[in-house]
């Protein structure tokens, strides 16, 4: 199972590794910004190696050098538009809410968001 993780975070990106890794998912691509994660998944589709999920926290720059902004949202957009075939997750400290996406993961030490995600990866593992 591939994996790619847009989080800007290194920590956040390290606790969503560690969740992944614990099931069994070895095959995680990392970027920190929009263009970047865009990029990599557009060239991932070209050379007939697909992501199998992709995770986008909410607020992060669109490219390096960049304030944050809302950039999940485009994400979740241009993928809609673009008829991307990946599930996504946004994995945010926020509360969003979408109907073209896998889901949501509220980040947050009060929820227990670790184990949503371990189900969301079972369930596309058993579609697999």
């Amino acid at each position: 199972m591939r994996v790619l993780n847009i989080e800007d975070t290194p920590t956040k990106h390290r606790a969503i590794r560690d969740v992944l890794e614990s099931c069994r998912v070895t095959d995680i691509d990392h970027e920190m910004y929009l263009d970047d994660g865009v990029a990599r998944y557009k060239e991932a589709l070209a050379a007939g190696n697909p992501y199998d999920l992709l995770i986008t926290d909410m607020w992060y720059p669109p490219e390096k050098g960049m304030k944050e902004a809302e950039c999940g949202d485009i994400l979740v957009k241009l993928a809609d538009k673009e008829h991307w075939d990946v599930p996504i997750l946004v994995c945010s400290n926020q509360h969003y809410n979408y109907q073209n996406i896998l889901g949501t993961l509220y980040f947050s030490e009060n929820v227990d968001w670790e184990g949503q995600l371990r189900k969301y990866v079972e369930e596309i593992k058993k579609k697999k």
